[in-house]
């Protein structure tokens, strides 16, 4: 892993984890992976990515420290830890390919609906209630982060619809992907898919990480609540598209 190529697609991706942790909620992490499967062989993309993840959890929480909110957290915390012990004991029954489908269209489509309607995006999904909502969204995160590392977009979903304050947004779902990474950090090293050479790795672009944490924070600073909410809708639309052609594209090769 010290080829020229490899190191400039790394640094990208550390710089773009960065942004997206502390700027975006980790609204463009899901591109990460694909872009390190350029270089990488994919069990090294997979375990590289994973303290990348955890060196952008330290800054963001540091960046955003006890502005979480909590009450938000008592109700996604659960259905997070559940979706990552489903995808534990279930992991050789569930179709990574269907599971990352159903996951885009369900972006795709709250997406389109919040943008096109032009409404608050709680008003599409008032036949749930808050708790169903949060569990749902919530386990199927901890499935998806656990099988796919894209448990972003159902987060997304839960936090645009219910439309919170762009701060207290970002900071608890730096809470959620830290404590969903610590899971995977202890999940990845029993399976010896971790290695020391991807912690030390990962440990040599702290710089970058810190350079792209600060940029994330300026920008959701600058932001106004609303700009930041109709931005998080396109990115969830643009992430949902994002998940449906890169796996489509990786089957049709794999032909």
């Amino acid at each position: 892993m010290t080829e020229p190529l490899q190191l400039v697609v790394i640094s990208l991706v550390v710089l773009l984890s960065g942004i997206s942790k502390s700027g975006f909620a980790g609204a463009l992490g899901a591109f990460s992976v694909p872009l390190l499967l350029m270089v990488l062989e994919p069990k090294d993309a997979v375990a590289l990515m994973l303290p990348i993840l955890i060196v952008a959890d330290v800054f963001s929480l540091k960046s955003y420290w006890k502005q979480w909110n909590v009450a938000e957290l008592k109700r996604l915390l659960p259905g997070t830890l559940l979706g990552i012990a489903l995808a534990t004991i279930f992991l050789q029954e569930v179709s990574e390919f269907w599971l990352t489908i159903v996951i885009a269209l369900m972006s795709i489509g709250f997406a389109l609906k919040s943008i096109a309607a032009n409404k608050q995006p709680e008003q599409g999904l008032r036949f749930f209630s808050q708790r169903v909502l949060a569990i749902g969204t919530s386990t199927m995160a901890g499935i998806s982060t656990t099988l796919i590392h894209a448990g972003g977009p159902p987060l997304m979903i839960y936090f645009n619809a219910r439309r919170v304050a762009p701060a207290a947004y970002i900071a608890t779902v730096a809470v959620l992907f830290a404590l969903m990474n610590a899971v995977k950090l202890v999940t990845f090293t029993a399976s010896g898919l971790l290695q020391l050479e991807h912690f030390l790795l990962a440990v040599c672009f702290t710089p970058i990480a810190l350079i792209g944490n600060r940029l994330g924070v300026i920008l959701a600073k600058t932001l106004p609540r609303q700009q930041f909410l109709s931005l998080m809708n396109w990115l969830l639309l643009i992430l949902g598209l994002a998940l449906v052609i890169i796996p489509i594209r990786l089957y049709i090769c794999s032909i």
